[in-house]
């Protein structure tokens, strides 16, 4: 099956609820990175588990064709039986992964920031390691 990405609303307004709600991302809402939200009718794996959602870096030489620092992307076939709650953590976690830094210039560097654990710690520790398990 081919991969149809398209802007989904939905999650930005996800995105930028958490952006301005939680503190663990305040270094998005000081930064002016800006971040495109996906979704992708694709079923995606690595190491042989269901990738729910991924979070990247736009490289500059592709910013032409995508005017944003970052994408989030959902992978909507790997996250039937999700509910609303689980989506929204998903987001989070996707955003845990947007680095960013100053280099002391005011220049901002952007990066993708990995996981502390299996998953973010902040994560586990309020939602719990089975946090993206369908409901159901």
């Amino acid at each position: 099956m081919s991969d149809t990405r398209t802007l989904n609303e939905r999650y930005a307004e996800i995105g930028a609820e958490l952006i301005g709600s939680e503190p663990a991302l305040a270094h998005i809402r000081d930064s002016g990175a800006t971040i495109c939200y996906l979704s992708s009718t694709a079923r995606k794996s690595r190491g042989g588990k269901a990738v729910k959602g991924e979070c990247e870096r736009v490289a500059d030489k592709n910013k032409w064709a995508i005017p944003c620092d970052f994408t989030v992307t959902v992978f909507e076939p790997n996250c039937e039986g999700m509910s609303d709650d689980q989506m929204r953590i998903l987001i989070f976690h996707e955003l845990l992964h947007v680095g960013i830094a100053s280099d002391g210039s005011g220049e901002e560097r952007y990066s993708i920031v990995p996981h502390d654990l299996e998953d973010f710690r902040i994560i586990v520790d309020s939602f719990g390691s089975d946090w993206s398990t369908p409901v159901g």
